[in-house]
């Protein structure tokens, strides 16, 4: 689907395809052109017909099919800039308390792609993005959002998409506090499990920081002339947000790999613990098998074989032997 905004004597009003030529062929205005979840026609009607983009831009645009897509990056051109960005999502975040307790923090990257010129923005995502309604709905309640330039239309949608990592940054907060306790208190073979999903989904949110930090700070230095100088300021703000949520990703995946570390040692003590028993129990047994090993042998003559109290004095000595060794292992300590 294709959606054209366009902004003119302080008003805005929707384009179709056709009224989206005419207007390109003019000099006034400005025009944001959303295509959401686009076919190959659409595509190539507004990509290629209209704008003309670069072949190797398009094609990067089309990665975004895919399950990652593209990684973030910004690559400037004769006359627009092309950037792509990577919002991230938390699906299990909607599906109610319990069963989004249960399932846990899962982190997913989809892509936005967009070129931004002196008087237009496209924007390209093949998935509903809550960045894109955010400002769709924003531009219906003051247009003059729009008439500000493409520039700063692009500082609202992805200072919305930073701000989105809040709330998984929270959420991932929350999973490391659970995951201590579990360590600490119950550890079993699942939590290692979730210790090894929760690393990954750091990480995956730690690398796509990672790069928009770096994009965003060639986009607020002026590296770009199609950045003015009035809105670099609110790329430097985004910059400043994406980089202290880069730093809590980095501290968590430290907290992480501690977990990870003080889990394989709960569970070695766990283990030394139970071999320590089991080596007692052995030990303590040790004797007694050489004792009823030494009275069965089968000989006619034996020590006590006729007696009448032999076999209750030859349970009475393997008492007190067992008794005697576990006082020993008492009183060095091993107990």
């Amino acid at each position: 689907m294709v959606t054209t905004y366009y902004f003119l004597n302080n008003e805005i009003r929707k384009l179709s395809l056709k009224e989206l030529a005419q207007t390109l062929q003019g000099s006034e205005g400005v025009l944001w052109v959303d295509l959401d979840a686009p076919n190959e026609a659409e595509e190539e009607t507004v990509l290629v017909s209209l704008f003309d983009f670069h072949p190797l831009a398009i094609e990067d645009c089309q990665s975004g099919a895919e399950e990652e897509g593209h990684l973030p990056k910004v690559e400037e051109f004769n006359d627009y800039l092309f950037v792509i960005f990577n919002p991230v999502e938390n699906p299990n975040a909607g599906t109610g308390e319990r069963q989004g307790s249960r399932r846990g923090v899962e982190i997913r990257t989809s892509q936005l792609s967009a070129f931004l010129s002196k008087r237009v923005l496209v924007t390209h995502h093949y998935k509903p993005l809550r960045s894109i309604q955010y400002t769709a709905q924003l531009l219906t309640k003051n247009p003059n959002t729009l008439g500000r330039g493409p520039d700063f239309l692009f500082h609202i949608i992805i200072d919305d998409i930073v701000d989105n990592y809040t709330p998984l940054l929270d959420s991932l907060d929350e999973a490391v506090d659970k995951m201590e306790d579990e360590v600490f208190r119950e550890p079993s073979q699942r939590s290692m499990v979730r210790i090894l999903s929760l690393k990954r989904n750091i990480q995956t949110i730690r690398r796509v920081a990672v790069y928009q930090r770096e994009m965003l700070n060639r986009l607020s230095r002026g590296e770009f002339g199609l950045i003015t100088r009035d809105e670099m300021i609110y790329y430097r703000n985004v910059y400043d947000h994406l980089v202290r949520m880069t730093d809590l990703a980095d501290s968590y995946r430290d907290i992480v790999s501690g977990l990870l570390d003080a889990y394989l040692s709960v569970t070695s003590n766990n283990l030394n613990r139970v071999m320590k028993v089991l080596t007692i129990i052995s030990t303590i047994f040790l004797p007694l098998s050489v004792i009823t090993g030494f009275f069965g042998m089968n000989f006619s003559s034996l020590p006590g074989l006729q007696s009448e109290y032999g076999t209750l004095s030859a349970t009475l000595f393997m008492v007190v032997v067992a008794v005697g060794m576990l006082w020993v292992f008492k009183r060095n300590k091993w107990l």
